[in-house]
């Protein structure tokens, strides 16, 4: 039913511009008037039964239950019964979801819509393929929409946010013309947010029964710790909603990334590569059910996509699309409702007595609450403790066919000391320790015994030391043996991480070169008696490293320093080599701080105005 997005007048004149009678979704409903048919039938039999048996004079006693005392008129009592045939009827016939034809296009016409979600990171320039790893995508996108024409096709960009460019639309030139600017909007990030871009896609209600076509850079960086968690959930809310994951990796090996025709630096000067981790891609295409590649050969990673797009089911045309049929079961509801208020009006109202006024009170409450039940009544329930449990045992499986990223999804559908080990186990297996201390925590506070509690701490303390936190290793580790003080592996784990702990901290004791700063470039004195005591010394080295035939001579044998050109030459040229460009104080202080390109800029703006 789509009432919600329709007014009343909107659908009774659509009902009534109808040229076919409208067709039920689910006639199974039509049962249900098996119900008031039997409550009528026994009605009847049980008024036959005091007919038969009751005296005339006391009649009206016996059927005051059916027919308040005989007070009531009949064209009352006529009325209050055919409004409760038209609750019933309208009432199942509102279950039973009448639709009507909007149009008549054909089911064939309807094709699987398409979303591109390119990653718009400094990634993307990589040179490991030709012309580079961008512009490859926007010739795939072109080739593509080529072969696709007609067929509903979006494109998002993917960088820290997700950027829909173009919704799912028919026109394939639209499609090329916005996929032309995507080389020119390369953002300097490092680091995308796929899981944003899958989030959006999911939400996305023109994708309906379509896939999400993913070319990415699949730089490990968008994969690392708490981020590779959040693109597993991205990923996860495409396969709830049936849209799988069609995932291209544009790279195809570790490669320098570029801005302006030179390579990217970081402040150390050092140049910014790219490495894929293509593990990670095929493990979260296959999570949303789709396939992942490698480029290749254009043409081949063209036709890979175009098997995969053909192979999508056409969308079964829904009711509550624009272009199909139409649901007025919200009609058939408010008839009912409206049926069953007046009905209850006539049938409490005509009846004397005290509580007349709490009758009507209950029927204005009927009629507040109607809709609300309605609602409920085709919700889900909250917990359904069937299906939590589906998802543990698929988790399980999942788990111990090494599939972690599966495990980790599926846990992390359901609440409960369980799923959150599980999900902490399965982010352990998968080298990402942030999510892991994560999900164990939750564990251990979630635990209702000892022996829970014991090893959620006992997995957190592990999934502490391989993130280098050695402090809360340590204590999570202390805090098991105190359950269990016999519990010989977390004693055995608990003093190797401690001498982890004691060589980080001798490591980082290990003395280091004094920074002087700026008291390296302030003048100090020179005593000449130093200088001059170091020349003897020197003199007395060269003269004993002679051997015994210098010993011999006597002081005055010695040849006299005589300056020659040969020598006067070698001086001249040695001075030409020397640069008398004193290096300023603040330069010491920029090779030690992480902050140093700014500073940079701050100090040549200054030399700038100072030029001016």
């Amino acid at each position: 039913m789509d009432g919600s997005r329709y007014s009343l007048i909107d659908l009774w004149q659509l009902l009534l511009g109808a040229e076919t009678w409208p067709v039920l979704a689910r006639p199974e409903a039509l049962w249900l008037l098996v119900l008031p048919l039997a409550l009528a039938l026994w009605r009847q039999q049980r008024r036959a039964r005091l007919d038969a048996y009751a005296d005339p004079e006391l009649h009206d006693w016996a059927f005051a239950g059916t027919t308040s005392g005989g007070r009531r008129r009949k064209g009352g009592a006529l009325a209050a019964r055919l409004l409760w045939v038209l609750f019933w009827l309208f009432a199942v016939l509102a279950l039973a979801d009448p639709r009507v034809a909007q149009d008549r296009e054909s089911q064939e016409e309807v094709r699987a819509p398409l979303l591109f979600v390119v990653d718009g990171t400094a990634a993307m320039t990589g040179r490991d393929v030709e012309p580079n790893r961008i512009e490859r995508a926007v010739l795939l996108i072109e080739l593509l929409a080529e072969s696709q024409s007609g067929r509903p096709m979006g494109l998002l960009r993917s960088v820290d946010t997700a950027g829909v460019m173009l919704p799912p639309g028919p026109d394939a030139n639209l499609l090329e013309f916005y996929a032309g600017h995507l080389p020119g909007l390369v953002d300097d990030r490092l680091v995308a947010r796929p899981d944003r871009a899958f989030s959006l896609a999911a939400e996305m209600q023109a994708l309906e029964g379509g896939a999400v076509i993913w070319l990415t850079s699949a730089d490990g960086r968008q994969f690392g710790g708490e981020l590779g968690s959040r693109v597993l959930a991205g990923a996860e809310d495409l396969a709830e909603r049936g849209i799988p994951l069609f995932a291209l990796s544009m790279a195809r090996e570790r490669t320098p990334l570029f801005k302006d025709g030179q390579p990217r630096r970081n402040d150390d000067n050092e140049v910014i590569v790219s490495e894929p981790a293509f593990e990670r891609v095929t493990e979260l295409a296959e999570l949303a059910g789709g396939e992942a590649r490698r480029t290749g050969v254009l043409q081949d990673d063209v036709a890979f996509l175009r098997e995969r797009i053909d192979a999508l089911p056409a969308p079964a045309r829904s009711a509550e699309t624009v272009d199909g049929y139409r649901s007025v079961a919200v009609l058939a509801l408010w008839v009912a409702m409206v049926a069953l208020i007046i009905h209850l009006v006539l049938e409490w109202g005509a009846t004397p007595g005290r509580g007349r006024g709490w009758r009507f009170g209950l029927v204005v409450l009927f009629a507040v609450f109607t809709p609300v039940v309605f609602t409920i009544a085709g919700a889900s329930p909250l917990i359904d403790e069937s299906e939590r449990e589906t998802h543990l045992e698929q988790a399980w499986q999942a788990f111990e066919a090494g599939e972690f990223a599966r495990a980790q999804s599926e846990f992390d559908r359901v609440a409960g000391f369980n799923a959150r080990l599980g999900s902490g186990m399965a982010a352990f297996r998968r080298a990402d320790y942030p999510h892991a201390v994560e999900r164990l925590q939750a564990a251990s506070w979630l635990a209702d015994t000892d022996q829970q509690r014991l090893l959620a701490l006992f997995n957190l303390g592990n999934a502490l030391t391989l993130a280098r936190r050695y402090g809360g290793a340590v204590d999570a580790f202390d805090a098991a043996l105190r359950i269990d003080p016999e519990h010989d592996d977390a004693r055995t784990n608990r003093d190797l991480v401690e001498a982890l702990r004691g060589g980080a901290q001798e490591e980082s004791l290990e003395p280091t070169p004094e920074f002087q700063g700026y008291e390296s470039q302030l003048r100090r004195e020179i005593v000449e008696d130093d200088g001059a005591e170091m020349a003897e010394e020197m003199l007395e080295a060269e003269g004993s490293g002679q051997g015994g035939a210098v010993a011999d001579q006597a002081p005055d044998e010695g040849e006299a320093f005589a300056l020659d050109e040969g020598l006067l030459g070698g001086a001249r040229k040695k001075l030409e080599r020397i640069e008398d460009r004193p290096v300023p104080p603040i330069d010491g202080l920029l090779r030690q701080q992480p902050y140093k390109s700014v500073v940079r800029q701050g100090l040549a703006g200054d030399e700038t105005e100072a030029g001016q």
